[in-house]
């Protein structure tokens, strides 16, 4: 074992937040401290450490890994509410890629692979070559397979299913549950950036009477590993005098909650680190803020939409004026804008308006609107934004909406900016 693996290797049997630093470890292995600098790095990306601003490098637990975008044979099934001709075994089976069989069957050995879903109706020259490249087949229209289909099927596990939907239902089902399964595996949320950092931390049990000396000007307080509150740390002398009582305030978040959560609740609060708890209450960690307010490139799914390509391909966007055709996919039954839809609109103008001032993270604190008039199916709206006030953590903006120079809408909105660190 190399010098640098030794020392991953160290790092990796060492407990969820423990220091490191290079002197200790070049002292512990008697290795140079070159060496132990160049491993403590790669330890970082490989994220079994991590480096806090006034506190160090410390020993982090590695994140649970998704795979975007995947579905297994099982779940498509569970999507269409289909069943099982043959290939039952293969179930489990990861897609590696969907396919639309609506190409002659000579032209669809280009895409099937191993592992592929051929989605088909009753084309049985396009489900055997589906079968012949190692791809599971999904039939559509309610229709069955030729028995001899359904036996190679089962002898090489690969599933044939059915489903009473046509081809479009199937495949617009399919695409939801992907771009939901991205969405989910993708927010960054408390427990991607939480570290155990005891730092922080004040037991009212199993620390009173040991020398504690804050990390930050807030301390979390715990009894027994159970949060209490947030508590300044000047105060701290006052807490072993006279309890708890009066002296804790309430800022923590869960797990699951995500950046923009912890932005709000962390400006709100003006912390430097939140503590994350679970639904019982025990102490989990904290997040700092210096990794919630990070400027984060936004992420993608590839070859997957929701409904926002159509409504940008109708968007116009001149400085502080947005320009839009009512289309049938903004309106309900009735021919009228949905309300949603609307907001949706608006809240594209803000995020425009807002980049203008370089603000890339906020909120909608609150938001008052006024209807006047309908707007209707293939109206002409003029969306207008202005700024009434703006603070250092707040601004006030008004948005009136006109068709044909009449006001149909006004609103008048609260938001809440960050500053990105």
């Amino acid at each position: 074992m190399s010098k640098h693996d030794e020392i991953i290797d160290y790092i990796y049997r060492l407990p969820e937040g423990a220091k490191i630093s290079v002197r200790r470890v070049s002292a512990h292995l008697g290795v140079s401290d070159g060496t132990s600098y160049r491993a403590i790095k790669d330890a970082e990306k490989e994220g079994l450490v991590k480096t806090i601003e006034r506190v160090g490098t410390i020993r982090v637990a590695p994140k649970e890994e998704y795979i975007e975008g995947k579905l297994s044979f099982e779940q498509v099934k569970r999507v269409i509410e289909g069943t099982v001709l043959a290939g039952s075994e293969g179930l489990d089976g990861e897609i590696s890629r969907f396919i639309i069989g609506a190409m002659r069957t000579e032209a669809l050995e280009t895409y099937l692979e191993e592992g592929a879903l051929l989605i088909v109706g009753n084309r049985e020259d396009a489900q055997r070559k589906a079968l012949e490249n190692h791809s599971g087949i999904l039939i559509t229209g309610g229709f069955g397979a030729d028995p001899k289909i359904l036996e190679r099927a089962d002898a090489f596990s690969l599933p044939v299913l059915s489903t009473t939907s046509d081809t479009f239902t199937v495949a617009s089902a399919i695409q939801r549950e992907l771009y939901n399964r991205f969405m989910t595996t993708n927010v960054i949320t408390a427990a991607d950036l939480l570290v155990r950092q005891e730092e922080y931390v004040y037991d009212i049990k199993n620390d009173f009477g040991k020398d504690f000396y804050p990390a930050d000007k807030v301390t979390i307080i715990l009894e027994e590993g159970f949060y209490l509150g947030l508590i300044r740390s000047k105060d701290l002398m006052k807490l072993r005098e006279d309890g708890p009582e009066g002296l804790v305030f309430d800022a923590s978040a869960r797990p699951q909650s995500t950046i923009q959560r912890l932005r709000q609740a962390m400006s709100w609060h003006h912390l430097n680190i939140i503590p994350i708890i679970d639904d019982e209450g025990r102490w989990l960690g904290v997040v700092d803020r210096r990794d919630v307010f990070k400027q984060r490139e936004l992420q993608k799914p590839e070859g997957l939409s929701s409904a926002e390509p159509d409504l940008g391909r109708n968007v116009h966007i001149d400085g502080n004026r947005l320009h839009i055709k009512v289309m049938p996919f903004l309106t309900d039954e009735h021919g009228s804008m949905i309300q949603s839809e609307f907001i949706r609109l608006m809240e594209r103008l803000i995020d425009a308006m807002l980049k203008e001032r370089n603000i890339a993270s906020y909120h909608i604190d609150t938001m008052n609107i006024m209807n006047m008039k309908l707007m209707q199916l293939n109206q002409e709206l003029v969306i207008e934004g202005e700024v009434l006030d703006a603070g250092e953590q707040f601004l006030r903006m008004e948005v009136i909406t006109r068709a044909n120079g009449e006001i149909h809408m006004k609103a008048v909105l609260l938001i809440q900016h960050y500053k990105e660190k």
